[in-house]
């Protein structure tokens, strides 16, 4: 079989994009893509019977879970090798953004099978445009260490660099992460918290950190999702700043 018959018979994976609260934000595509693919993938069986519904559509689907279950990894790979089509949905957002999709998209690299991304909601990218810091370049810590030795480990690190910070996780650890920034980072630092975006509880708080714990307390028992972004200093562009002064002195 020569080359151009490979491709026709590869199969496609499409990566799905899902909404992140609001319900009418799934992409059309996305949509569509639910009632054409032969084979469809999901995280969790609510967020998936949800989107079937939106997509208005009642068929059969697999799971694939952060306990990685190899049997849908194997089902993947058939279809793929097939040349059908796949489409893996996350629970919210972009896939591949803080959930597992990443090892399905590695079985259609492994095949060398064609890749589509339907793009849409995405929380990191919703929390930054209301905030107000300036986030021309940040770090994306992701979700935290559940320990919570490493988890100040991985906040001193961060913090030291001096750089801006998108933190994500589980809404029942907000008020540990907030506290823990209190403790590890300088009382002037900044955070901006982004609440339930695009949800029925949809908020948004900004302030010093050690006021910013007391500012949505209120919120703990609510358990909503969140980004926490915490604000950056100009420590390198002062370090840069002195290092030419020193050189231009020597010179």
């Amino acid at each position: 079989m020569d080359t151009s018959q490979l491709k026709k018979t590869r199969g496609t994976l499409f990566m799905l994009s899902n909404h992140i609260g609001n319900e009418q934000d799934i992409p059309a595509r996305s949509l569509i893509a639910l009632t054409t693919a032969d084979l469809l993938v999901f995280e969790e069986d609510r967020p998936a019977r949800l989107a079937l519904k939106a997509a208005k559509v009642h068929r059969e689907y697999l799971k694939f879970s952060e306990h990685i279950q190899k049997e849908t990894l194997e089902q993947v790979h058939n279809y793929l090798k097939k040349g059908k089509t796949v489409a893996y949905m996350s629970d919210q957002g972009c896939p591949t953004l803080a959930d597992p999709g990443r090892s399905v998209l590695q079985v259609a690299y492994q095949l060398n099978a064609s890749i589509k991304v339907i793009p849409g909601p995405s929380s990191i990218t919703a929390a930054i445009s209301a905030c107000p810091f300036e986030l021309s370049s940040y770090a994306y810590a992701g979700f935290l260490p559940r320990r919570t030795d490493k988890r100040m480990l991985t906040l001193k690190k961060h913090a030291a660099s001096g750089q801006a910070l998108v933190i994500l996780d589980t809404p029942y650890r907000l008020k540990a992460l907030l506290s823990a920034c209190k403790e590890v980072f300088p009382k002037n630092r900044k955070g901006f918290l982004a609440m339930d975006i695009s949800g029925e509880h949809e908020a948004y708080f900004c302030g010093p950190l050690p006021g910013l714990e007391a500012q949505v307390s209120h919120l703990y028992q609510q358990k909503l999702n969140f980004v926490l972004i915490v604000d950056g200093v100009e420590v390198k562009a002062t370090q840069g700043k002195k290092a030419r002064r020193n050189s231009s002195s020597r010179s």
